[in-house]
């Protein structure tokens, strides 16, 4: 009688070598899925940040005129920046007015100092921040905060 070869080992060991390697692929797919993900994120993030900073720079200009005040962009919502970046962005604006030396003509100098906020989110209300869009899985908001001094004649201070 002659001894039994045994058979069929290197089956096993294929079998459980595909089975490793398959895992380590499904771990490389979800670990580039999550890293794709936060990616977006970050480039979301720094959308809303320049839109906001762009939000900030609009309520400057609108500030730099003879006797403006907190009224030309108190809540404005600036629906320009939707259609061109996809961004809501909405201003907020406190303003302190201080008599500081004098003119050249003797009169009080006064001085107006504008502390303004602009929030900038990709949500779909109508102002920032958007309290129904921030479950979203998309959903990304900055805000920005910025005073600027300006006189009473629309100059800058010094």
């Amino acid at each position: 009688m002659s001894p039994s070869r045994q058979r069929g080992f290197a089956y096993i060991a294929a079998i459980v070598f595909l089975v490793v390697l398959a895992g380590f692929a499904l771990a490389a797919l979800r670990l580039t899925g999550a890293e794709q993900a936060t990616v977006n994120q970050q480039v979301q993030g720094a959308r809303a940040n320049q839109a906001a900073r762009a939000g900030l720079e609009w309520a400057f200009f609108r500030l730099k005129t003879a006797g403006a005040t907190c009224a030309a962009i108190q809540s404005a919502t600036l629906a320009d920046f939707v259609t061109d970046t996809g961004y809501r962005v909405t201003l907020t604006c406190t303003m302190n007015t201080y008599a500081e030396g004098q003119t050249p003509a003797g009169d009080s100098l006064l001085k107006n100092i504008f502390q303004l906020t602009a929030t900038a989110c990709n949500g779909a209300g109508a102002s920032c921040p958007d309290n129904g869009s921030v479950t979203a899985q998309d959903y990304v908001e900055r805000r920005r905060s910025a005073s600027i001094c300006v006189t009473q004649d629309g100059h800058d201070c010094y």
